[in-house]
């Protein structure tokens, strides 16, 4: 999916009906932090100041709301197993990179946010 469909698809803060996404959207993913953009490594390193972890780099962040998955490609097979596996419960699609969250008190969804 190019930019200009993922734009005009994806939704923002006021248009998420997941208590869970909505929160984790305006607090932890797109806060206000100077210097820090939309890349992968920036989402990991938003989670893990968001979480109180040490800064690992690792793509795979475990914390108290479940296990979260940093993937850099979303255009790529390896994105699209991930929103197909049963193992994740909630997957979003932020274009620059995904997120999934593997979390039992969660249910499937999948977003496309800008």
């Amino acid at each position: 999916m190019n930019r200009i469909s993922h734009f005009l698809r994806a939704k923002t803060a006021y248009n998420l009906h997941s208590p869970f996404v909505y929160h984790l959207y305006t607090e932890a993913l797109f806060s206000r932090c100077p210097g820090r953009g939309r890349s992968d490594a920036d989402v990991v390193w938003r989670l893990e100041e968001y979480y109180g972890l040490p800064h690992s780099g690792s793509t795979t962040l475990h914390t108290p709301d479940g296990v979260f998955l940093v993937v850099a490609d979303t255009g790529g097979p390896d994105w699209d197993a991930v929103v197909a596996s049963p193992d994740w419960q909630v997957t979003l699609d932020l274009y620059s990179c995904g997120v999934a969250v593997s979390s039992p008190r969660l249910s499937k969804q999948h977003f496309l946010l800008r």
